[in-house]
Parts: C-alpha cells; sequence; structure tokens
C-alpha cells in the first residue's frame, strides 16, 4: 500500500469526535463546497500560526485537515449539486 495509516489517525479521531457531536456518517449527506473549503482553512491558518490542536475539540489541527480535504473530495466526486462556488466566468477563457 501506498498509504501511511499511521498517518490518517488525526482524521480518524476527528471523524469520531464528529460523530459524537452530530451523528456517524452525517457528512456523507453533503457539505457545500465553501464550507469545507473554509473550514481547512481555518484549521490550516491556525496551524500555520502555531497552534497544534484545535481548542474545541482538543485534537490536532493536522486530523482536521485531514478531514476537510476527504469531505471536499468526496464533494467534488459525488456531490455536484453541493458545489455553491463563485463561477467566474473570465477565468477559464481562454484569451
Amino acid at each position: 500500500s501506498l498509504v501511511s495509516w499511521k498517518a490518517l489517525e488525526p482524521m480518524v479521531e476527528v471523524l469520531m469526535f464528529g460523530s459524537q457531536k452530530y451523528s456517524s456518517w452525517n457528512w456523507v449527506g453533503g457539505l457545500k463546497y465553501t464550507e469545507i473549503c473554509e473550514s481547512l482553512q481555518r484549521h490550516l491558518n491556525a496551524f500555520i500560526q502555531g497552534e497544534d490542536d484545535d481548542p474545541e475539540s482538543k485534537l490536532s489541527h493536522v486530523g482536521h485537515i485531514l478531514c476537510n480535504a476527504m469531505f471536499l473530495s468526496y464533494m467534488y466526486l459525488f456531490k455536484k449539486d453541493f458545489d455553491d462556488r463563485y463561477k467566474d466566468e473570465n477565468i477559464n477563457k481562454e484569451e
């Protein structure tokens, strides 16, 4: 396998915390792309500023970042209707 399962343990811890706070697999129902990205950015910013653990969950920001990345990947692959990104029509136009 090319996956480091040990490196994914912080993500599993965050998923377990989330299953108690919300419910197991609640995220599969769908999350807006922008909400996921904003959460990922908040955890990334806190981590970059030297904070290791999230104040609410007491779990690592890295675990939250991994969860958000997985959520975004899942939504992008399977829940296109949750794509609420602003689409600038000029971005993908060829000049």
